[in-house]
């Protein structure tokens, strides 16, 4: 006999994982949920996504305005958590955020034996290629790990970011061990504030563990900054595919940082309106990084 799906409530920090949980609306049971917690400070969605969102209005999403200041959307998302645990205890909870600031409250629910837990934008990017049963089968063993996670002691830094390593070693192949400064800049546009932070106090303390990467680095600057862009891509959700192209229209531009007009012209003349634009867009984010490679 087939087990029944347990409703899934997904708690959304906007202001934290910008539009990525869109992803989840698509790959979402039809028992399931989708709250969106937003302030002015939230980010605007592309047309494309507002297109995609009213594709889906048979979907159960329900908007929740917050009232604004400092971490008042976080207070107020888990005000609703813990006002939904009380009221729906046979549901399952998922906080979509990057922020691990909210893991003090899965674990206070963990402990209580309900199903919270915490979901990274990341995450949400690997849903379009899941299949329902896979994604069912992942909840179930994150609950797992999560209730492992809360019988166990606080979790060290190491073990928090393991998770960034093999961003760390890929950086590593256009951004110099010496350049700190440089790597939290980049991951702070590739995720955001609070997990660049974490990532760079993070190497500082293990730079010696971390300066066999060095070998990493790439001689040619042509190499570095192609590695950089698929990476910022990727991190994006764009299309890898048009990497090299895209590179070479960058590496013909004089000056690109100046020119992000020309950059913009000649990535639509390629690629075409949407997908140029897409393209530009993560160039635009990424240029100055790009200009110090």
């Amino acid at each position: 006999m087939k087990q029944k799906k347990i409703p899934t409530v997904y708690l959304v920090d906007s202001e934290n994982v910008n539009d990525v949980w869109i992803r989840l609306v698509t790959n979402m049971a039809p028992e399931d949920e989708v709250l969106v917690f937003y302030t002015e400070k939230s980010p605007h969605m592309s047309y494309e996504k507002v297109i995609e969102l009213t594709q889906l209005a048979d979907r159960p999403i329900r908007w929740i305005k917050c009232v604004e200041g400092s971490n008042a959307l976080d207070f107020q998302l888990v005000t609703e958590l813990g006002a939904r645990v009380a009221t729906e205890p046979g549901h399952a909870f998922v906080i979509v955020s990057n922020d691990n600031g909210f893991d003090a409250a899965v674990k206070y629910w963990i402990q209580r034996d309900k199903d919270v837990r915490r979901m990274k934008s990341a995450e949400c990017r690997q849903l379009v290629h899941k299949r329902p049963e896979e994604l069912e089968a992942e909840r179930i063993s994150g609950q797992d790990m999560s209730e492992k996670r809360a019988a166990q002691p606080e979790d060290s830094a190491s073990e928090q970011i393991y998770e960034y390593q093999a961003d760390i070693e890929q950086l590593s192949r256009s951004i110099q061990m010496s350049k700190l400064t440089l790597f939290h800049d980049a991951f702070v546009c590739m995720y955001d504030q609070e997990i660049g932070d974490e990532i760079y106090y993070y190497m500082k303390e293990h730079q010696e563990e971390l300066k066999g990467l060095s070998e990493n680095y790439l001689p040619k600057r042509k190499a570095r900054l192609k590695n950089y862009f698929y990476m910022a891509l990727s991190h994006a959700g764009g299309d890898t595919s048009g990497t090299d192209e895209v590179m070479e229209i960058y590496n013909h531009i004089d000056e690109p940082k100046k020119n992000l007009q020309k950059l913009n012209v000649e990535a639509v003349k390629k690629f075409g309106q949407e997908q140029g634009s897409s393209y530009y867009k993560v160039l635009k984010k990424h240029v100055k990084i790009m200009s110090k490679l």
